[in-house]
């Protein structure tokens, strides 16, 4: 059995990325749970406790096929390709959310599954810790976004930055405060 789910629905920026989790333990001498409930000390810890424990497998869908989709259905393609990326194929899927996966994946959703199921509590940290990382990553590569410090949420620091930048290549133009911005920028050039 595996668990699956997402981060990144939300922000104004970057990839939504998923995770796959097969676990070989059926508890980890760390604390797992929703990712959102852990610190990045132990989302770290509990990061490398899964990959040496569990088969994992990583679906990224970048900004640019959100927005050509939609978030909800990047997100899915996220999950399809998490499961797709897992070295073996699994039996039955715990997926946190409210629809499954297309065919041919056995599925079972769950509403806050991963505050409900372990092993997608499991994916939660992993797509979790991935995706901050890229975050990470792309701050490096334009650093006046503060990437690092939002993650691409949408802060105050974000907005700000956001309407004296205007959007980057990591932005999610589909989204309501980059659009915004686009529009202020292209008004500002009349």
């Amino acid at each position: 059995m595996a668990g699956v789910d997402e981060a990144g629905c939300g922000p104004w920026a970057g990839p939504v990325v998923a995770a796959a989790v097969i676990l070989r333990a059926s508890s980890l001498p760390v604390r797992i749970d929703d990712s959102k409930r852990l610190t990045p000390a132990q989302r770290a810890r509990a990061f490398q406790a899964i990959l040496e424990h569990a088969e994992v497998g990583f679906g990224i869908v970048c900004a640019q096929e959100i927005d050509r989709e939609n978030i909800l259905r990047a997100a899915h393609a996220a999950m399809q390709h998490a499961v797709l990326d897992l070295p073996r194929v699994p039996d039955f899927i715990l997926l946190d959310g409210r629809f499954p996966l297309s065919p041919p994946h056995p599925c079972w959703p769950i509403v806050r599954g991963d505050q409900r199921s372990y092993v997608i509590g499991c994916a939660s940290i992993m797509a979790k810790v991935l995706r901050d990382g890229l975050m990470d990553f792309y701050h490096r590569l334009a650093p006046r976004y503060a990437f690092n410090r939002h993650k691409g949420y949408g802060t105050a620091l974000h907005a700000e930055r956001l309407r004296r930048l205007g959007p980057s290549v990591f932005h999610r133009r589909s989204f309501g405060p980059v659009a915004e911005a686009i529009l202020h920028e292209r008004r500002a050039q009349l």
